[in-house]
């Protein structure tokens, strides 16, 4: 009995089989976006976009800015609503590494790539998800790729139309996230390594499309030169300020390989090596070339840089998604390729599944366990602040204000209490607190401080709020504290210590 790709292949539907896998990810997605509470990350994004402005502490504008117009849009800051502009994102990069796979290697290779990309956790679920600046940037960065990518295969000439729309989009890219300019340096070194390609970058196209590229920074380089260009030496620090680990290196690839799956990581790193080494298949190395850019410079920083995060080198994974597709198509075993297909679902179930359980408990309750501490208050809905806000009438009084820990409880306290409560910077790592421009909070008298805490440990939690509020000055303490705790499934999952305070 033939097998369901032999079916596909004998009917050259591969394009339709791709198509379909794509429309059923983005129905599970969008499932999701709805059950789901936000994230911290997510939370943050939200709410430091109430106040619009050239660009962000943590990232270029429009890796937050898409979910503020959609909740604009929807008069809405519901997950589904900030989330939408992201699920949709993610589908549409699907179908872009469907198309500039099936370019270079054919259908079959294409469909393989768009079921890897599906299937990989980090992309199903972070990436074409959560408000996170990745979902713009993997879209931004196919839409380039599939701009240049008859100059880079060498097989046509590069039009100036193309090449000028392809500026534009990598200029997007970097307005969504800094890392996107490793695209460019992976591009040049393909043009400067070919006779054909060095013929190329003699015209003014290239550098005419970087240079147009670049010109789309300028509101990111305004806002950095306004604010003593902390953006820029923020991210810098975190990947240049450390000490040497080589250890972390190991560590670095266990989480690219938690992230991929280990049967999509393994297949994709050893892809990119040969590909690096194939002069005979062109194609080949243009992918692997702009993989391994991203890819071999972030597990260089993670020997030496100051925070190792295994989600810095996915751009470089994103690009080795058509290598992939190619090894499913013409050389893994068959086995293989069903375990690939079988994945599939088996991670819509598993994010299904996660996903009630940060809605109701569903897994921890079913099973009798324990919620994890330190982790459910990032994830989990505040709403019982919310609730206690209301019934005090905080919400209600014009002469309130928040000030959170941190800008993890900042972001979700934020969104679960609303945009009419102003929140003044944290007391530790504001991030982009520090520089929202609020003009209602100048007038504002009473201000509640608050942390989150595993229940039982309210009183140390207390403790550090209070040396935190000291350590940062401006505040003094003012009235009895209480506890607010959110419960899920009728458990208490987490307690947050809300201490009222007024300025020095």
């Amino acid at each position: 009995m033939p097998s369901v790709v032999q079916c596909l292949h004998q009917r050259g539907s591969f394009e339709r089989a791709a198509a379909l896998l794509v429309l059923a990810f983005l129905a599970v997605r969008l499932v999701m976006s709805a059950v789901m509470p936000l994230i911290a990350d997510e939370a943050y994004a939200v709410v430091v976009t109430r106040f619009p402005t050239l660009s962000y502490f943590d990232h270029p504008p429009l890796g937050f800015d898409f979910a503020r117009l959609s909740a604009w849009l929807f008069g809405s800051e519901a997950p589904f609503a900030v989330r939408l502009p992201h699920v949709l994102m993610g589908s549409l990069t699907a179908w872009l590494i469907f198309l500039v796979t099936r370019r270079a290697f054919g259908a079959r290779a294409g469909f393989w790539a768009v079921a890897a990309y599906s299937t990989a956790p980090f992309f199903f679920v972070s990436a074409a998800h959560f408000v996170v600046p990745d979902g713009p940037l993997n879209l931004f960065l196919l839409v380039t790729l599939w701009l240049v990518l008859p100059a880079l295969l060498e097989d046509r000439p590069g039009r100036a139309g193309r090449w000028l729309l392809a500026g534009l989009a990598l200029g997007a890219a970097l307005l969504s996230k800094y890392t996107a300019v490793l695209f460019g340096l992976g591009a040049f070194l393909i043009l400067a390594t070919s006779p054909r390609g060095r013929r190329l970058l003699a015209t003014p196209w290239p550098w005419l499309s970087g240079a147009i590229a670049l010109a789309c920074l300028t509101p990111v380089l305004v806002w950095n030169a306004r604010n003593g260009w902390v953006s820029l030496g923020f991210q810098s620090g975190r990947a240049f300020g450390g000490t040497l680990h080589p250890l972390t290196f190991l560590e670095i690839q266990f989480g690219q390989a938690l992230f991929l799956l280990p049967w999509i990581w393994a297949p994709a790193v050893w892809m990119v090596w040969r590909g690096l080494f194939r002069p005979q298949a062109p194609a080949e190395r243009v992918f692997a070339i702009l993989a391994a850019v991203p890819i071999a410079l972030f597990d260089a920083v993670s020997i030496f840089g100051g925070e190792q995060l295994a989600h810095w080198a996915m751009p470089g994974f994103l690009l080795a998604f058509p290598l992939v597709g190619l090894w499913c198509a013409d050389v893994a075993p068959r086995a293989l390729r069903i375990g690939l297909a079988g994945s599939a679902g088996l991670v819509s179930a598993a994010a299904l599944i996660a996903t009630l359980q940060a809605g109701s408990g569903f897994v921890t309750r079913a099973l009798h366990l324990p919620p994890r501490p330190g982790f459910d208050w990032t994830i989990l809905s505040w709403d019982a602040l919310a609730g206690d806000f209301a019934r005090r009438g905080i919400l209600a009084d014009g002469d309130s204000y928040l000030v959170p820990v941190s800008w993890l409880v900042g972001g979700k306290a934020g969104h679960a209490l609303g945009p009419d409560l102003p929140i003044a910077p944290p007391v530790w790592d504001p991030r982009q607190f520090a520089f929202m421009d609020d003009p209602r909070l100048a007038a504002r008298t009473k201000g509640y401080a608050m942390i989150a805490a595993w229940p039982g440990e309210t009183e140390a939690a207390r403790v550090e709020l209070t040396r935190l509020i000291a350590a940062a000055g401006g505040y003094r303490l003012t009235g009895e504290p209480w506890v607010v705790t959110e419960t899920r499934g009728g458990e208490a999952v987490f307690e947050v210590l809300v201490q009222p305070v007024v300025r020095d």
